[in-house]
């Protein structure tokens, strides 16, 4: 997506249509359970009494969970930074599994907007079995320039 020529930018993607050729065979699943998505909510600011209703609980104590690894503490195929005016580096930690091929090898492919360095550590991920899993890590750094073009702005990491 490009600003330039789509005014909602990221906001214009939507659900999208679903192959189901190849929902039946996603190749890396980004595992996410009950407690994942309690960590992130703490992470968020969210008090333990306002998620209990929502874990069927009469409270949760946000202090004493381990934090979610990375940036956002989510193992999420999206990622989302909110740029500063001043230098920016945010670490996201990630984890998939192999739900494809046994011998199966992703390579990385990063795009990135002006102002904005994306590496990924390891750039390749190779499994020798189904079921195995895997962990990377994302860098963002951010200039302050890159905000001064853009509201929003779009960068992508396929594996592939």
């Amino acid at each position: 997506m490009s600003r330039k020529l789509h005014n909602e930018a990221e906001f214009a993607y939507g659900a999208g249509q679903v192959n189901p050729r190849r929902a039946v065979n996603p190749g890396l699943v980004y595992d996410m359970n009950d407690m994942n998505y309690i960590q992130f909510l703490c992470h968020e600011g969210y008090s333990g009494s306002s998620l209990a209703p929502l874990i069927g609980s009469k409270s949760v104590n946000c202090s004493s969970l381990i934090p979610g690894l990375g940036y956002d503490a989510l193992n999420y195929p999206t990622m989302q930074l909110a740029l500063k005016n001043e230098p920016t580096t945010a670490v996201f930690r990630r984890r998939v599994t192999n739900v494809g091929p046994p011998l199966s090898i992703y390579n990385a492919t990063i795009r990135s907007p002006k102002g904005v360095e994306i590496t990924v550590r390891p750039m390749t991920l190779s499994f020798t079995r189904s079921l195995k899993k895997r962990s990377f890590t994302v860098v963002v750094k951010a200039k302050p320039s890159a905000i001064s073009s853009s509201l929003v702005l779009s960068g992508s990491l396929l594996l592939r």
